[in-house]
């Protein structure tokens, strides 16, 4: 990993990182559309525990960027930079994370 891209990330927060790295895990392992639910074993996390977790982290997602928003209009320089890239880091993994939730949520709504 470059500097650059380690630096980025620190700057991001643990907190934040963790709150993006578990919506990254989500959107990754998320069940194919009109998937069953499994009951037992590690299947339930992507079956039963994601879908019920992406929408609350998602949400999470939206409130974490309207806080930075916040924040950023009491800041100067290198932090209010910090704020801005947190921001935009926020919308692109929450617009990611729409766009990959969104055909699974749209069957559901359907059936």
């Amino acid at each position: 990993m470059s500097k650059s891209v380690l630096q980025y990330l620190v700057g991001l927060g643990p907190l934040r990182l963790i709150l993006l790295g578990a919506t990254i895990i989500m959107t990754v392992l998320r069940p194919a559309s009109g998937a069953e639910a499994i009951y037992e074993g590690w299947a339930v996390f992507p079956t039963l525990l994601f879908p019920a977790l992406a929408p609350i982290v998602f949400m999470l997602l939206l409130l974490d960027a309207i806080m930075s928003r916040l924040l950023m209009t009491a800041k100067q320089g290198s932090e209010r930079n910090r704020l801005q890239r947190a921001l935009r880091t926020d919308l692109a993994v929450a617009g990611l994370s729409l766009l990959v939730w969104y055909p699974y949520f749209s069957t559901m709504m359907s059936a």
